[in-house]
This record gives structure tokens, sequence and C-alpha cells, in this order.
């Protein structure tokens, strides 16, 4: 095993990533120009990239002013009909990839060009296929990542579609300059926060041993944070490689909660909706049948309790950066407890064998 994941570096380098973000102009000039037409977009992503679309889904549709659909390739091409009534000169086709490679998003642009729907790439890499194949790219900027399980590349998709929703809200009229300001000031805060933020959860990692006894996981959320837990299930997947699943914390009592054992591992992820209650609920019943119940609160409400990761509450954008940073400490040192790198060879060559990767 390395004695030091290649993760940590990447999770260090995203404040920078993001920084240069919020300096950029490109994803303003779009929101300005070409954005402005759009009533609505249709996202294409696998992985990662989809739980980003998701995560910033509902924002985007109420401070964007654009319905907003999410498909994985597989669905854009067998369940997207309803994309056939809609007026192509209204419609976004936007493609997320981090490497540009994707085959089935590449698919996905190249289909949508070919009946007459502008589209969006949204890569790292500006001569990568998916950039080639849109009529429109905008770029992560978050440079190479060597890993299985991507850190800095999918917060940066972040910052990208929560800075697409405000420049286009703002260009709508439905942001007010003064709400456009707080939410960039939320992003920056946070971006500010992430060394901290990383060094305190790191420090509770090690107290709590946290990886010990990981066999199965389960990740709930809600609001923006539903795509969080999409997205720390499939993190803690990748990187401890155990079965794992996530749900929407209303829905854990219907069906999923049969499946806890004293076994279990659960976390719970907690802002200032009204859902805390639910979920504060939840946590303290969970607590009684198994010992591995944390929690990462957002919610605003200060507490000593130490199996509660309190993460300062921004709820504008209900702290989407910083719970999305915690995630990423947790998937890389729960395998590097147990002696494990968290991006170590797991049926990578199934990638290969089933051609989901352009050269």
């Amino acid at each position: 095993m390395r004695n030091r994941s290649i993760m940590w570096d990447y999770i260090a380098e995203e404040p920078k990533v993001l920084e240069g973000l919020m300096d950029a102009e490109e994803i303003r000039i779009f929101a300005g120009g070409a954005g402005k037409d759009f009533e609505a977009v249709y996202f294409v992503a696998h992985g990662s990239s989809y739980n980003a679309a998701l995560a910033v889904s509902d924002f985007l549709s109420r401070n964007g002013g654009v319905r907003v659909y999410i498909y994985t390739p597989t669905n854009f091409q067998y369940n997207a009909y309803a994309l056939q009534r809609e007026d192509k000169s209204k419609v976004l086709v936007a493609g997320i990839s981090q490497t540009g490679t994707s085959s089935g998003v590449v698919g996905a642009i190249r289909e949508a060009s070919e009946k007459g729907f502008c589209t969006l790439g949204i890569t790292d890499t500006k001569d990568s296929p998916i950039a080639k194949e849109a009529d429109h790219v905008l770029l992560l900027c978050c440079g190479r990542e060597d890993s299985n399980a991507k850190t800095k590349g999918y917060s940066a998709t972040l910052m990208v579609l929560l800075l697409l929703t405000v420049y286009l809200g703002r260009e709508k009229g439905i942001l007010t300059g003064e709400k456009k300001e707080a939410v960039i000031k939320e992003l920056r805060e946070q971006v500010e926060e992430i060394p901290a933020v990383a060094k305190g959860i790191r420090k509770w990692c090690q107290r709590k041993e946290f990886g010990n006894d990981l066999k199965e996981l389960y990740v709930l959320g809600y609001g923006m944070n539903f795509g969080t837990a999409m997205e720390g299930q499939l993190k803690l997947m990748e990187t401890m490689c155990i079965p794992t699943m996530f749900n929407d914390i209303g829905e854990f009592s219907h069906g999923m909660h049969r499946a806890i054992t004293g076994k279990s591992s659960i976390l719970l992820l907690k802002s200032k909706l009204s859902a805390k209650e639910l979920t504060e609920e939840t946590f303290r019943y969970l607590k009684t049948i198994t010992r591995h119940v944390w929690m990462l609160d957002a919610s605003g409400q200060p507490s000593g309790e130490e199996n509660r990761i309190v993460i300062t509450a921004y709820p504008l954008t209900q702290s989407l950066l910083l719970t999305t940073l915690a995630i990423q400490v947790l998937s890389v040192f729960a395998p590097e407890k147990i002696g494990n790198d968290p991006n170590r060879d797991a049926n990578d060559n199934f990638t290969e064998a089933v051609h989901t990767r352009l050269q």
C-alpha cells in the first residue's frame, strides 16, 4: 500500500481549483450569450458527474430559470422521448465528463446534435472527444486526476454548475444582484474553509478509527445533499470496495430500514431544511441498533456529540461544497485505515472489456 494516497493531493488542490473557476469569465460569458435563451437543460452523465448534476438540479431550476432533466447515457438513448416534443431552439443538451472520453456521453451529444439540439460539453480537457462534439464547452480546469474515485473533479463540476446557475439567474432577472452576491459569498467562504475542514475531519477520523469494521454502508440525505448521498455511496464503494446504498431520508422507512443490523454503518447528511427533524429522529433510532452511525451536520446547531461532524451552515447552498469535502476525506481515510490504497486495482479492466472509454 502507498503510505499516502495521491487522492490527498487532489483534495488539497481543491481550493485553488475552485477559486480559479470563481474568477474565470467563461461561465459568465456563456450564461450571458447562448445560455440565457434556453428554457430547459437535459444533462447526460455517468457516475459522479450524474450525481453532481442531480445535486444542483433543483437549485438550477429555482434560481436559473430552466427546467432540468438528468439522464444516464443509456436512459437518454432509450427513455428520453420527451426531448422530441421540445422546441429545439429553447433546449440545451449538456454532457458532463471530466475526462471527456466517456463513450456514452459523447454518443449522446452526437445524437442530440444530429437531431438539431444545441449542445454543451462540460469537461476538463479542451481537445477531448466531448469538447470536439459539443457546440459549446465549459472547462472544469481541475487538471489531471489519476484516481478511480474523483474528488477535485467532482467539486469542480459542482462549482461550474452553481456558478452557471447564478449567472443565468441574474441574466434572466430571477436573482437580484443582492441574492447573487450572497450566493457567491457563500461559495467563496466554503472554499476558504476547505483546508481547515479537511484537517478537522481527518482528526475526527483518527479519533473514531473510521474504517474499522466498515462492511456495508448506507448514506442518507435530502435536498441538494441527496445528490451528495449518492456521491457518498459511490465514493466509499469505489475506495472501500464494499456494498453501499443511498436513499432520501424520507424514503428510508419504506423498506431500507429493515436491512439494518448491528453490523451496518450509516452516514446521515443534515442541513437546515425541514427534513432536519426527521434526520435527527432517524439518527437517534439507528444508534439503538448499531454503533456505526455518523452524521455530517450543517444545520447550524452546535453539538459536542462525538458521532457528529459539525459543518458550517450555508443556507443558500446547503453547505454543498463542504459536505462533499467531508465525504471525500472519509472515502480516502477509511481504506487507508485498514491498510488499503483507495486507488488500488479492483476489476479495473472492466471498462476496457465493455468499451466505456474512447481512446
